[in-house]
């Protein structure tokens, strides 16, 4: 039973799709230096759009967090007031210094009189993922970024860098994108036509081949999310035995295990030891066909592959909690 002694925490997990906002409280024999959410119950939550700032904007941010505050309350039967701590992640935190202010500014008159810490969303990620412990863990949504935490605590990002320049490597957006650029092939005839050609064609509805260009480009303006979408397209392919679609499952499965492995070189984990490496995001419930050629990678450089212990939201109020004790 709620009680007004009760410490109420929120977490959020804040991408460029969605942002996911969890109530919760600590029951007895939770620890905050523990190392699982074993102790925690989850009393309440809401879904919201995305709210990477630079989609919503600043003043966008500062609204959604607001809002979501409110209702991941009223939903958990609190109020505001009785929150203790608050934590944020947020896709885009931290990657531009100068656009910092404005966005922690946003954050502070969201959050109001609530104590609260903020972080990028990488950071709950790794927290959820493994628990905790120290570790490595890749999303791979319509981005992807790896992040990981030595046995000292020392945090470490790798990827994240602006699609438009290449990055979010093994991303849904990179699968999607490899998708048209192989149809682009097929239709010149520098490669056979297979499964995949066809399939493109009927997903935007092309009347002629160069109607793919205006459909993305000029229809669809570029925009990311949109493209990220045609990504499940490659794994019905990929069943049904398209090669192509065969072949950009395992360079996505390469280029997130790259992440992986620079992270496991540069945060010094004992070679002797396998450490866990976890993915979240919706890259890896393609399964198999993306799971096994990465644990088979991380297998070659001394680290495993574990499912993650929980998602990300839960990972955000697990540092909640975690950062309030600090």
């Amino acid at each position: 039973m709620n009680t007004p002694e009760t410490r109420y925490y929120i977490g959020i997990d804040g991408g460029g799709t969605k942002t996911k906002f969890l109530a919760g409280r600590l029951i007895e024999g939770f620890s905050p230096d523990g190392t699982d959410a074993a102790g925690l119950e989850v009393i309440g939550e809401y879904t919201a759009g995305g709210c990477h700032y630079m989609q919503i904007g600043f003043d966008g941010v500062e609204t959604l967090m607001r809002n979501g505050v409110s209702a991941v309350c009223e939903n958990a039967g609190i109020e505001s007031k009785d929150v203790a701590f608050v934590y944020a992640g947020f896709a885009g935190y931290g990657d531009v210094a100068s656009d910092q202010p404005m966005l922690d500014e946003a954050l502070r008159k969201a959050f109001g009189d609530i104590p609260y810490a903020a972080g990028n969303d990488s950071e709950n990620a790794l927290e959820g993922a493994l628990d905790g412990q120290p570790g490595i863990n890749i999303i791979a949504g319509t981005g992807s970024i790896g992040s990981g935490r030595s046995a000292d605590g020392e945090f470490m990002r790798c990827g994240g860098w602006h699609y438009v320049l290449g990055g979010d490597e093994g991303s849904a957006y990179w699968i999607a994108w490899n998708l048209l650029k192989e149809y682009s092939r097929q239709s010149d005839g520098r490669d056979e036509k297979t499964l995949l050609y066809e399939a493109v064609n009927r997903a935007l509805d092309l009347h002629s081949d160069d109607e793919m260009v205006t459909r993305v480009v000029n229809e669809w303006n570029l925009d990311r999310t949109r493209i990220a979408g045609l990504a499940p397209i490659v794994s019905r392919l990929n069943e049904e035995g398209d090669p192509y679609a065969a072949d950009i499952l395992n360079g996505c499965a390469k280029e997130l295990a790259d992440l992986a492995i620079v992270l496991h070189a540069r945060l010094g984990f004992d070679s002797d030891e396998l450490v866990p490496v976890s993915g979240t995001g919706g890259v890896f419930k393609i399964g198999s066909p993306v799971t096994e050629p990465f644990a088979r990678i991380l297998r070659e450089h001394g680290m495993q592959y574990v499912e993650p212990a929980h998602t990300p939201d839960m990972g955000a109020l697990m540092l909640a909690i975690r950062k309030s004790f600090i």
